[in-house]
């Protein structure tokens, strides 16, 4: 299912609140993998030139926490795209499918949200090193694909990655990064023992 209707969209998002609200009341009883099987179902739901992505109206804008981590998670394993480009509900533009400038200003202040970004910075790194190493001794222009996603992602993206490709928005993004330093890895650490001070079962 590359594209979902306005009411496959909804009733995503009507599982994914009843999931929240059961994780919310019932936390330590909460059956994991019915999220997991929420994310799957949803991993393609794009909505692409009908509106806004699932996970965008599930992920943006809202206070990250555990139950916010392991659908990312959970999503990345079933094939869902954070760097997608798709049209929106008018057609006239292309955004990510997910807010990952409002990630990372979210990241700075919770901890969740940190870990999700950096998930997304390792997922960026398997995804585009080749790409990257094949197009360094090619003209890569505004159009190309790959500087359109850069340009539009840059905040989730490693700057190694990124200055190879808009050197400018690297040297920016360098800066900002500078003046809020932050260990990604350290925080892909800090999921794995949150699970385990938790008593949670594993991802997966």
């Amino acid at each position: 299912m590359s594209q979902h209707v306005a009411n496959d969209i909804n009733r995503l998002i009507g599982e994914f609140t009843d999931l929240q609200e059961r994780w919310e009341t019932e936390h330590d009883a909460f059956d994991w993998s019915a999220l997991q099987t929420l994310a799957r179902n949803s991993a393609q739901a794009y909505n692409e030139g009908a509106g806004p992505s699932f996970h965008m109206l599930a992920l943006d804008g809202v206070e990250h926490n555990e139950f916010h981590e392991r659908f990312l998670a959970y999503s990345l394993d079933a094939g869902f795209d954070p760097f997608k480009l798709a049209k929106t509900g008018s057609g006239n533009m292309v955004i990510p499918v997910i807010g990952h400038s409002g990630l990372l200003e979210a990241a700075r202040w919770n901890s969740s949200s940190a870990r999700m970004r950096a998930s997304l910075m390792e997922y960026a790194r398997a995804k585009f090193t080749l790409p990257v190493q094949k197009a360094e001794n090619e003209t890569i222009t505004p159009d190309d694909e790959l500087y359109r996603i850069f340009e539009a992602c840059a905040e989730s993206i490693p700057l190694d990655l990124l200055g190879k490709v808009v050197p400018e928005l690297a040297k920016s993004h360098a800066q900002t990064r500078a003046a809020h330093p932050g260990n990604p890895v350290e925080g892909l650490l800090s999921t794995a023992e949150m699970i385990v001070d938790n008593n949670s079962k594993p991802y997966g």
